[in-house]
């Protein structure tokens, strides 16, 4: 779990951390007596293990999907981004499963139940938290719809997890310090090493929220993906190392993202 955890968060870090679901696997219930495809009647939020939040001088995106489904099972998939203008991530509360959102949609995916493209989805420039976006999901698991629990990871045992990093005070609770940097860090993509500049540091809290501050070397991590994508395609499989642990993770970037905002940190 460890390896996993801390591989997803380095990645994270490299390619500027927003992500857009763009496959989710058909919704059922078999609770009661109904057992099978359900109709979500509107948009459904996606509870996914943590939350997380890039965080700019001029405010933070919280990047997070929402799932409409029919009762064939097919499905509308949509990025919206939850902008906090203090730049303090205060992130979304969804105790009350509001699925209500006023702002346009990131990114909006076709996800119909047969002859599917997994990957293929709409990308909209222009609206809040597009510069965050660098990684396309296809979630091959259910991760839960807000309100079912059912499908919750267990978070106080992922944070459990973090329990020997170095520790800070993030608005009176602990958060805990993830350094990045060539010394712990490697990253391949296809077997070809990706650079990194400098140092990032994380925080994670005992939530499992994450912040990530996008500091100026960002951008050169950006400029060096947009270059190996032009030259090598937006399909990889990521090799990290962090210290003692390694992981391969496969991903899909979204170049369009990536391109747009290499220019714009």
């Amino acid at each position: 779990m460890r390896k996993l955890l801390y591989a997803a968060f380095c990645l994270a870090l490299i390619a500027s951390l927003g992500c857009a679901i763009t496959d989710y696997p058909i919704i059922t219930d078999d609770r009661g007596d109904y057992s099978g495809i359900i109709r979500t009647g509107h948009k459904a939020y996606v509870t996914g293990t943590s939350q997380v939040a890039t965080i700019y001088p001029d405010g933070s995106d919280e990047l997070f999907s929402m799932v409409y489904q029919n009762a064939y099972g097919d499905q509308r998939l949509y990025t919206f981004n939850n902008f906090d203008p203090t730049a303090t991530a205060i992130f979304m509360d969804q105790t009350y499963c509001d699925w209500r959102y006023d702002g346009c949609e990131v990114v909006r995916a076709w996800n119909p139940h047969q002859n599917d493209e997994i990957f293929d989805y709409e990308f909209f420039e222009d609206c809040s938290g597009a510069r965050s976006l660098s990684i396309l999901v296809a979630q091959d698991s259910r991760l839960g719809e807000c309100g079912d629990s059912l499908f919750r990871s267990d978070l106080q045992g992922l944070a459990g997890e973090f329990a020997d990093l170095a520790t800070t005070t993030w608005r009176g609770e602990t958060a805990y310090v993830i350094p990045v940097n060539a010394s712990n860090t490697t990253v391949a993509l296809n077997g070809i090493a990706a650079p990194v500049y400098g140092q990032f540091n994380g925080f994670v809290t005992e939530k499992l929220q994450v912040m990530v501050p996008m500091t100026p070397n960002v951008r050169h991590e950006l400029k060096w993906l947009s270059r190996w994508i032009a030259e090598n395609g937006d399909l990889a499989t990521v090799t990290i190392s962090y210290d003692s642990i390694s992981a391969d993770l496969n991903v899909k970037f979204a170049a369009e993202g990536i391109h747009y905002n290499a220019d714009r940190l």
